[in-house]
């Protein structure tokens, strides 16, 4: 089975809406904010990932957060399939959306590395010497989640459907994503209130045909991925939030049920 953690955790809370301009003390996070995740399988922790707000910067004139999205195996694990994956977005803090992706994968000796830039007034991705024409707004693996934390919960209805554009692999493609319910989760901050999302992906993508998929994202300011969850064939894959710094807002706690 391959453990391609990262892909998971990223894939699993992407939704949207239509285009929206924010400056950055609209937005749900900061500079520096550092979100760590235990991924484990049937109980067992397998691996760990991590999201991180890394820096500012200047893209093509627009300035940008530089976020990275990493994750990896555990020691024990990497003697089965050893993965190593890094994926990097500088996100326009105006617009949402990406200005360029990073992506460099390492999963069981399958080795990738991609490149590519956004211009998305002419809609149009460079990925090394080739123009590819994408779809208006589009996101990649990476932005796409931040773009999903700047909505609030007060405009979502239960079963509400969203669509998102995506880039990946070189071609054009919709992410499908059902709004569920609100549920309070414990966890080891104590109990949080989060909206959970069913992500309806494309077989043959991120995840393979069978699998069930549901995401929380804490209801409060931060917008926070607290939790995915993944049944496969073989048990169940969980990523669940370890430990957080540098927070634009104080962590919402509920009471216990």
């Amino acid at each position: 089975m391959r453990l391609v953690f990262i892909k998971k955790i990223i894939f699993l809370v992407l939704f949207s809406k239509s285009f929206i301009c924010f400056s950055q003390n609209a937005l749900p996070y900061q500079l520096g904010e550092n979100l760590n995740y235990d991924i484990s399988f049937l109980g067992i922790n397998v691996g760990e990932a991590n999201l991180l707000i890394s820096s500012n910067e200047k893209i093509n004139n627009t300035n940008c957060f530089h976020i990275i999205g990493s994750g990896k195996t555990s020691p024990f694990f990497d003697i089965f399939f050893k993965v190593r994956d890094t994926y990097e977005t500088f996100l326009d803090t105006t617009t949402i959306l990406p200005a360029r992706f990073k992506r460099n994968i390492s999963e069981g000796g399958f080795n990738k590395q991609q490149l590519y830039d956004f211009n998305h007034t002419d809609s149009v991705v460079y990925v090394k010497d080739t123009l590819y024409q994408i779809l208006k707004s589009s996101q990649d693996m990476l932005s796409a989640l931040f773009l999903a934390r700047t909505y609030e919960a007060k405009d979502l209805k239960v079963n509400d459907k969203f669509i998102i554009p995506i880039f990946m692999d070189e071609e054009n493609y919709f992410l499908e994503i059902i709004y569920l319910e609100k549920d309070t989760l414990k966890t080891d901050f104590g109990y949080i209130e989060c909206l959970v999302f069913k992500p309806l992906m494309q077989e043959g993508r991120v995840f393979e045909n069978g699998e069930k998929m549901k995401v929380w994202i804490s209801n409060d300011k931060n917008h926070l991925l607290v939790k995915v969850e993944t049944l496969i064939w073989a048990g169940k894959i969980e990523a669940k939030l370890k430990s957080f710094e540098n927070l634009k807002y104080s962590l919402k706690l509920s009471l216990e049920l």
